[in-house]
């Protein structure tokens, strides 16, 4: 047995010697010499496997650990109308104030952090509004689903064109709004950050009803995004004006799209797959919403049928994205990662290799048409599934690595649509 098997692994390693030197070497009849024993090689690459896409939904993901707050709402034609709001907590380093200070002006500024997804050359809208409840959730974490109640009526509203290459926006706030907290915290009534949040529970910034514009990344950092209070002490020989602020210390980003009349509308709950058979052959990827790809080899035992002994050297997913869907405002997410789900479509693992975790990256097929592919790596996963037993359902997902804190969409062609440029191609060595 031992025998048998260093001497499929010298084989292994002189093909890959032969076929890094070779261009020709597919589809040969490759002859090792005396020293393998004579053993006939012959190298075959097939692309005839084929791949099932499907999209399925997240029932919910992650939106409290991104360090990004998202606001904006648009609508795309493959998508729907993506709707992001984010929810604040704040709190101050300090409970003191002078006894003497007396507010000037209070408003809340968010800081830039350079992402935007649509069209920044549309007005936006900012509608700051009061929690009328504590944010709160079952676990650690909240969700892309979660909500906190707030009042109707606004605190503040700012329409602006965003820049998200400047510094940051500030939004003014009402005079009374300020004056309560201030007061409270000066005179001893307001002490910790319970006694905080029995008068100010927290802040939504909810973006304008009838806004058609873009989603954009505001910085939780505190030093970039807080509540700012301007105050002076009337006193002083010479009346400076001072600050407090109350930074950010929880929050979470609500997304939800409304896919009314798509394709997608037929997706359910996260155990349905939408066949790209069923949506015009193409599937959908969209971050923060949910949206994945399920990518499916179903033919792939058929390489038993070939009944020669051998083995794989190597498998690569082709994948195309759809030209039409990718644009200077909807870019395309040039790395992807790689993960496996199972048949329930929960999130199974995240697939590496000897060196680093699986990526996959974009390659320019045609210049000249602007084509592109993502190229995948999968000889792990086909062998998994060539040698498990019982066979199980799992897939496999691409998503960016910023799927939590972006609105950003990939939507891929099916073997059908691409002209086969979504294949899975399989290096296979057949030896005696």
């Amino acid at each position: 047995m031992l025998k048998s098997f260093l001497k499929l692994l010298t084989v292994i390693i002189t093909l890959m010697v032969i076929i890094s030197c070779s261009a020709d070497a597919e589809d040969e009849n490759l002859v090792a010499g005396e020293d393998f024993t004579g053993t006939n090689i012959r190298v075959l690459s097939i692309d005839t496997f084929s791949v099932k896409l499907s999209t399925m939904k997240f029932d919910s993901i992650t939106t409290s650990t991104s360090e990004r707050l998202l606001v904006g709402k648009y609508q795309d034609d493959d998508m729907g109308i993506a709707n992001t709001s984010t929810y604040i907590q704040v709190s101050p380093s300090s409970y003191y104030l002078d006894n003497d200070a007396i507010l000037d002006s209070v408003g809340l500024v968010l800081g830039y952090d350079t992402y935007y997804y649509n069209d920044t050359t549309q007005v936006a809208t900012l509608n700051i509004h009061k929690l009328t409840d504590k944010m709160s959730s079952d676990d650690t974490f909240f969700y892309n689903t979660t909500e906190t109640a707030y009042e109707t009526t606004p605190l503040a509203q700012k329409t602006y064109y965003p820049t998200p290459n400047r510094d940051s926006i500030s939004i003014t706030l009402p005079y009374s709004f300020g004056e309560n907290l201030f007061n409270a915290i000066r005179d001893n009534n307001i002490t910790d950050q319970e006694s905080l949040y029995q008068q100010l529970k927290g802040l939504t910034i909810q973006p304008g009803t009838d806004d058609n514009a873009s989603v954009i990344g505001f910085s939780t950092d505190i030093s970039t995004s807080y509540l700012r209070f301007y105050y002076t002490i009337p006193d002083e020989l010479v009346t400076d004006e001072y600050t407090y602020d109350m930074s950010i210390n929880t929050y979470y980003n609500h997304i939800e799209s409304d896919v009314t009349g798509l394709p997608l509308e037929a997706i359910d709950g996260q155990e349905y797959n939408l066949s790209s058979s069923e949506s015009g052959n193409i599937s959908y990827n969209q971050a923060g919403t949910g949206y994945v790809t399920r990518i499916e080899f179903p033919t792939i035992k058929e390489l038993y049928n070939l009944g020669v002994e051998g083995t794989i050297l190597d498998a690569t997913l082709y994948i195309e994205p759809n030209s039409a869907s990718h644009s200077d405002i909807h870019p395309l997410s040039e790395t992807l990662l790689l993960y496996t789900i199972d048949q329930n479509n929960d999130l199974a693992s995240q697939i590496s290799n000897s060196v680093d975790v699986v990526t996959a990256t974009t390659t320019n097929v045609d210049s000249e048409f602007n084509q592109i592919v993502f190229t995948v790596p999968v000889i792990d996963f086909i062998d998994q599934k060539l040698n498990e037993s019982p066979v199980t359902k799992d897939a496999l997902i691409l998503i960016p690595t910023d799927y939590n804190s972006t609105i950003n969409k990939t939507i891929f062609n099916d073997s059908q649509r691409s002209g086969f440029n979504t294949k899975l191609v399989i290096t296979y060595a057949l030896y005696e």
